[in-house]
């Protein structure tokens, strides 16, 4: 089993060091602490609460960075060697940072763990590697805020094997040397947390930057004389570097240039040409110098997001705001790559969103600015700035939108309840009703209802909507595997017929269920009173059945009713589903004179059919509801309902039987017409279904009274700030 040992430098990191220690403490097998004998507060003792017996050592500083790590290293006598500093903290496999990060890259959370240094750790000191490796390289993540979003990040190399041989050269931009970089590993979504206290980031900002003065002016001594192509760039790029952290834009300018005559390292050369387009935008007000830096930086590396913000940027300032949000959308594209460079965080989550609501505001676009708003709200919950232009947004829409202006696309291939949403909302909206989908009516639509989780909604929904999507859900789709064939992330909001078709549906597929949770209702179909005849009826020999025929209708169960109940007339209309079903139906029925086969019923023919009937019978072992019991009902006839799943919530325990024994007590008790009807309007009405079904409808397509119109272009990401940070600008 390999071990680990946890090798730490410090001065005057009394505020921090404990937190520091703590968070890799269980996953090290040693830590080794060297202090400088030059601390003024509590970092020695702190310390000596840490630090592995024989582990802790002073040593005197001499302005050498590598110096003081190489001295840590020597005293570590583990496998492996991780290097920490005192005001860093490893986060937990819980911290939001991680998952950020790996949001950033794209990674896909549902089938990927994120590997944290901590569960990496964990995972080397119990198996070991497989295969070997040098060094692998981990986030260190600088100012992360309370989303989890670092102001800058980038790839360090922090755990190696303690081989005698790897070590750190550089007096001050210390750099580990002396392994083959074919060897190294990364772990691109875990991070280290780079947490010192603000005011002390601000007072080691100017120490470096002092010390980088003096040490790479000594550096640039020694190739003075040598021919251009033979000198080390590097300085030039870290002079850069230091007078852009100091606030000297201008001897950045000056320093970045002559790096660029020089450069070999193509990452560097692409940050030095970053850098170079913010400072000549920014600081010189040159968009010129600025643009074409900009379009050097995409060269170098094109599949970057910073010189992208860069341009749009530039456009903003000329007021050309359809520009700049075809730059933010280009910036979108890209994931945060794996570099060992730096890397704002904003630039790669929220940036792009906020910054191109701002420019669709410019414009008057307000559903779209709302949109792009509601993205980076997603990246930042709290940040007031977003908030502000959601509710600007929100002000606007209420001022001018309606629902008249919305295209509402229904997707139905049977259902009666979407055609009677569709008949309510025709006055409200442009209303469609189609069997399937295509492109077109995808561009076209505000708000998409899809009647059934079937084929249709499995292969629409693996595409990204620019509108609301809806689904209602029978018991049909409940008990098949379509469910799972569906992108649910694409679906805004889950309707169940029926409450035991939720719960049902909740036990079986729990990962869906959570995934949409808040965003499930119950909405029963309703019943249309126009064109049902009501009259008062009572007891009479008459029993109707009408529906489809198959075995889950219980076609079975309704046979042996007939036989067991010969003084009664049992009227069959309906259409059969399974031709072996058929062909038995007729050859049991052919022996029951008590029973009258009527086929299928036309829909404008079904009121006079019931109103010849004294009972409506429901044999089914599965029903989401049952249209013709609540019609039935509605017309004053008594239903007769067979006892099955969720059965007690649809329907009153006076119309329910158990089996055929059971039947005739619910056949032969009080007859009344008026309870029935009145149940069926206080329960099923259509017009108590659309109440809730509009306040869904009004919620999703306005979103706090917003009309989502159909959204033509490429999605992004975001910023709101920029500023200079560890010597580089965005």
């Amino acid at each position: 089993m390999p071990t680990i040992g946890a090798c730490l430098v410090v001065k005057n990191e009394g505020r921090t060091l404990a937190k520091c220690c703590e968070s890799f403490r269980t996953v090290v097998d040693e830590t080794v602490i060297g202090v400088d004998d030059s601390c003024t507060d509590d970092t020695y003792e702190i310390a000596s609460k840490y630090a592995s017996p024989g582990k802790l050592f002073t040593f005197q500083w001499q302005g050498d960075f590598s110096l003081a790590r190489n001295l840590a290293i020597q005293r570590c006598e583990t496998d492996f060697v991780f290097i920490v500093d005192g005001h860093e903290y490893v986060p937990d496999d819980a911290h939001p940072v991680s998952e950020v990060l790996a949001r950033m890259r794209r990674v896909d959370l549902t089938k990927d763990k994120v590997l944290t240094p901590l569960s990496f750790l964990e995972v080397l000191r119990r198996q070991g590697t497989q295969p070997e490796f040098e060094v692998i390289c981990i986030n260190l993540a600088m100012n992360v805020d309370e989303a989890g979003i670092p102001a800058l990040f980038f790839l360090q190399p922090r755990l190696f094997r303690n081989n005698g041989v790897i070590h750190y050269e550089k007096a001050v931009h210390n750099h580990l040397m002396g392994y083959n970089t074919a060897g190294a590993l990364g772990c691109p979504e875990g991070c280290i947390v780079h947490a010192m206290p603000a005011e002390r980031e601000e007072q080691r900002k100017k120490q470096r930057a002092k010390m980088n003065f003096s040490g790479l002016l000594a550096d640039l001594k020694k190739q003075r004389h040598l021919p251009i192509k033979e000198q080390d760039g590097r300085p030039y790029f870290y002079m850069g570097n230091s007078h852009a952290d100091m606030g000297h834009p201008l001897k950045a300018i000056y320093w970045y240039e002559r790096y660029l005559k020089r450069s070999k390292f193509g990452e560097e050369k692409y940050q030095a040409c970053q850098q170079l387009a913010v400072l000549y935008h920014r600081h010189r007000g040159d968009s010129h110098k600025a643009r074409n830096f900009a379009m050097q930086a995409l060269e170098l590396q094109w599949k970057r997001s910073e010189p992208f913000i860069v341009l749009a940027e530039i456009a903003v300032d000329q007021k050309d705001f359809e520009q700049a949000i075809h730059w933010y959308n280009l910036a979108d594209q890209y994931p945060a790559p794996q570099t060992v460079m730096f890397m704002q965080g904003a630039v790669y989550s929220f940036m792009a969103d906020i910054k191109r609501a701002l420019c669709h505001q410019e414009l008057g676009q307000w559903h779209e600015a709302l949109r792009f708003a509601e993205r980076a709200l997603s990246w930042r919950p709290g940040d007031p700035e977003v908030h502000r232009v959601i509710e600007q947004c929100q002000t606007k829409l209420r001022e001018g939108v309606s629902a008249a202006d919305a295209n509402f696309l229904i997707v139905d291939r049977i259902g009666s309840f979407s055609g009677d949403v569709a008949q309510h909302f025709a006055g409200k909206m442009n209303v469609i009703r189609r069997n399937d989908c295509d492109e077109r009516w995808k561009a076209w639509a505000n708000l998409v209802w899809f009647e059934w989780c079937d084929q249709n909604l499995i292969q629409w929904s693996r595409q990204k909507w620019h509108c609301p999507v809806i689904c209602r859900l029978h018991s049909y789709e409940a008990f098949s595997d379509m469910p799972e064939q569906v992108f649910w992330p694409n679906v805004d909001h889950l309707i169940f017929v029926a409450e035991h078709i939720r719960d049902m549906f909740c036990r079986r597929w729990p990962q869906i269920a959570q995934a949409m949770q808040g965003k499930v209702s119950v909405i029963p179909n309703g019943v249309k009173f126009d064109g049902l005849t009501y009259r008062e009826r009572g007891h009479g020999n008459r029993v109707g059945f009408l529906g489809y025929l198959n075995p889950k209708k219980g076609t079975e169960t309704l046979l042996e009713l007939v036989r067991h109940y010969p003084e009664y007339e049992w009227h069959v209309a309906g259409q059969f589903q399974d031709q072996h079903l058929a062909q038995f139906f007729e050859v049991a029925a052919a022996d029951l004179p008590n029973l009258w086969w009527h086929g299928w019923i036309e829909p404008d023919k079904k009121d006079d059919w019931l109103d010849g009937m004294n009972y409506l019978v429901s044999p089914s072992i599965a029903e989401s509801f049952g249209y013709t019991i609540a019609e039935a009902a509605a017309k004053g006839i008594k239903p007769l309902v067979r006892r099955r799943p969720g059965v007690e919530s649809l329907w009153p325990s006076a119309w329910v039987w158990r089996d055929v024994e059971d039947f005739r007590p619910v056949l032969t008790s009080d007859y009344d017409s008026a309870s029935y009807r009145r149940w069926i309007e206080d329960h099923y009405s259509l017009a108590r279904q659309m109440e809730p079904t509009e306040t869904l409808i009004k919620r999703l397509l306005f979103r706090e009274q917003r009309l989502l119109m159909p959204y033509k272009g490429v999605p992004i990401t975001q910023i709101n700030t920029f500023g200079l940070s560890a010597g580089i600008l965005l």
